[in-house]
């Protein structure tokens, strides 16, 4: 397509008398790189919808012949061969077909591979939140590979239900803060000593602000660490200031390494009362408080919260994942 020869830019002498040059040059770079990528994309959204039609066509066959025990493994042997696909992506087009079988359904953010790393997830809920979750987030196929690796589905429970997140990519709306914050975050990439304090956390994070934001989820904005606060001529800070672009409000988030304690809500809620007189723009909503903690006993956060609940949201951190029987084990034992 165009643009796809190489452009060198010209030397420092001949661009003195171009006033601008820099500007332009950058500006149909960017250009050129967004063409590059609505054309792949474009390019993916037709192998999907192939992929779909050829898993739909499969499947009537093997339908039409369901009285032959072996035709489906017999008929698959011989399209690998004949199609010059291997079985194993010819088994995913048809296992995409059978779990996705509304063609007008398909999400158009999605690529092929994103769609392979969906049909790896068998229970139906968690393959749908990952789905939704990938296109409100934007995730790659890597970092949607890293969230299903890392029990995400599970790990953002809310008591003992799991929050289900109606989307609907072509709404506007304002997003609500029980669909924005999880009840564990990931930490792992912090890579911590066993003998960490709240300071090294929290400088950590901040170190690592991009992963930091990337954990919580898509439209934080980092605003900055140990922000001042004045009150009754004191200076108390909060840890970390965001803002966060669908529910249009600064997040004000504290971090703690010892487990819950109710007093923690009360220094929060005084700093939101503050930002909320002080801080609050015209159009924006109520801050919103994030406290994590290494650990939170459900009732004392519920007792604690009180009419504070949809205000301050509570959440846990882990710096080691938990092995897979660990969470299968934890799993059993709320059922």
């Amino acid at each position: 397509m165009p643009g796809s020869r190489k452009i060198v830019k010209s030397s420092n002498n001949e661009l003195e008398d171009i006033a601008g040059y820099d500007t332009l040059l950058n500006d149909l770079r960017t250009m050129l790189d967004l063409g590059k990528t609505r054309a792949y994309q474009a390019v993916d959204n037709i192998r999907v919808q192939t992929y779909w039609q050829i898993g739909e066509r499969i499947d009537r066959a093997e339908l039409e012949h369901r009285d032959r025990a072996d035709y489906g493994k017999r008929i698959m042997e011989h399209l690998a061969r004949d199609l010059g696909f291997s079985k194993l992506t010819l088994y995913r087009i048809i296992k995409f077909y059978r779990l996705f079988p509304i063609v007008s359904a398909l999400r158009k953010q999605l690529s092929w591979r994103h769609y392979v790393e969906l049909l790896a997830v068998e229970d139906e809920k968690a393959r749908a939140f990952y789905e939704q979750q990938t296109v409100r987030n934007r995730w790659s196929t890597r970092e949607l590979n890293q969230q299903i690796a890392s029990n995400l589905y599970n790990r953002i429970k809310s008591g003992q239900k799991i929050v289900e997140i109606e989307l609907d990519v072509d709404q506007h709306s304002l997003a609500a803060p029980e669909d924005i914050f999880k009840d564990v975050y990931n930490f792992q990439f912090l890579d911590l000593h066993p003998r960490y304090n709240e300071t090294e956390l929290k400088k950590a994070l901040v170190a690592q602000v991009e992963r930091f934001l990337r954990e919580l989820g898509r439209d934080f904005f980092f605003g900055g660490r140990e922000v001042s606060i004045p009150i009754a001529g004191n200076y108390d800070k909060i840890d970390l200031e965001l803002f966060h672009a669908g529910l249009l409000c600064y997040v004000l988030v504290e971090v703690k390494t010892e487990p819950f304690k109710a007093e923690h809500i009360g220094q929060l809620n005084s700093y939101l009362n503050w930002y909320k007189e002080n801080m609050m723009k015209p159009g924006q909503n109520s801050p919103v408080g994030l406290l994590i903690c290494r650990s939170k006993d459900e009732e004392t956060v519920h007792y604690a919260l009180g009419g504070l609940a949809q205000e301050i949201f509570v959440a846990e951190y882990l710096t080691r994942l938990p092995k897979e029987e660990q969470i299968l084990d934890a799993l059993e034992k709320e059922d």
